[in-house]
């Protein structure tokens, strides 16, 4: 009787774990694949960004070597070439390594004239000592000037050669060898170098800001009707500082702006020609005439005639050797003509 009223007792719960065991097991039977394919997509998610990021680290690592390589390449490339270099500059004492002089200031010398004398240019010399007026000089005035077109680099923190040649976009055998460099690895902090064919830059804009800002107020004409038959820059193997225009012997010549004649007569190569002062330290030159009108000392207006056309000096035919000159350096006439 007992036995019968304890099973009456649980046998409710029994019937409820029952059903609850069948329920769970259909659950688990119907839908299980769902929860599989779940798992399974969590799992593809997760191993896709581990292989995504493992991919993203060695690309940029592939980066990194392919650029340490890139620079091993070129170091070994720049040893060789300092080699070959100083092979073949070693036995030619025709070339000399540029040098940074002392320059003490004459009486009637100008920047360009000593940038031809010391083989360097006018901007250089400008940069290197800082002048803000190149057209102001005094005489026993002491000013640097490097044999070369360049510029002189103070080593900072930090630096090596290859920052260096990269900053001035030369080579390292260049600065090498300009430098006659023992160990191109033990560079100092504050040593000054020579950097052959860099182009100054900030003090020179500042110094002929000032003459440049002249000329617009000048309105310049063609001197000459005519074709252009050798334009300012390299020539020959050297450089020609003029604009050369083609025309007929006595067809004239007239002043580009007003001025004051400075010369009028025979100089050397030029032949017969003219120079004009515009004032604030621009002038223009005419060259190779057969005939000159002007006068030393006269002022003339723009587009009048001053001289006709000739060859006259070291000319190869009729023509006009055409120059504007600003503080003491020739310019590219087509820079200021209209």
């Amino acid at each position: 009787m007992r036995t019968v009223n304890s099973l009456k007792k649980i046998f409710p719960h029994l019937l409820c774990l029952l059903i609850t065991t069948f329920v769970c097991s259909s659950i688990i039977y119907r839908y299980g694949g769902i929860f599989s394919e779940g798992t399974k997509t969590v799992q593809a998610v997760f191993y896709e960004k581990e292989v995504n990021s493992l991919f993203r680290y060695t690309n940029s690592y592939q980066q990194l070597k392919l650029e340490l390589e890139k620079i091993r390449k070129e170091e070994k490339r720049d040893s060789a070439s300092i080699a070959a270099r100083e092979s073949s500059r070693g036995n030619n004492s025709q070339i000399k390594r540029p040098e940074l002089i002392t320059h003490v200031i004459k009486r009637g010398e100008t920047l360009w004239e000593l940038a031809r004398k010391y083989g360097t240019d006018v901007d250089t010399i400008v940069n290197i000592n800082n002048i803000k007026n190149p057209d102001s000089l005094n005489i026993g005035q002491e000013i640097s000037i490097l044999t070369t077109n360049g510029v002189i680099h103070r080593v900072g923190r930090g630096e090596s050669l290859w920052y260096i040649s990269r900053k001035y976009n030369t080579s390292i055998p260049e600065i090498v060898w300009a430098n006659n460099l023992k160990d191109p690895d033990s560079l100092k902090v504050g040593q000054h170098l020579i950097i052959p064919g860099a182009k100054p830059k900030g003090i020179v804009t500042a110094a002929l800001a000032e003459q440049r800002s002249s000329t617009r107020a000048l309105n310049f004409i063609w001197p000459v009707s005519g074709k252009i038959s050798s334009y300012f820059g390299p020539r020959w193997g050297g450089f020609h500082y003029g604009l050369d225009i083609a025309s007929p012997t006595g067809r004239a010549i007239k002043a580009a702006e007003d001025g004051i004649v400075e010369f009028a007569g025979w100089m050397g190569a030029y032949g017969r020609s003219v120079l004009i002062d515009h004032g604030n330290g621009i002038k223009t030159r005419y060259a190779h005439a057969s005939r000159i009108m002007a006068k030393k000392g006269q002022r003339v207006d723009r587009g009048q005639q001053i001289a006709a056309v000739g060859s006259t000096g070291r000319s190869t035919g009729p023509h006009l050797h055409f120059e504007i000159i600003i503080n003491g350096k020739p310019r590219d006439p087509l820079d200021y003509l209209p």
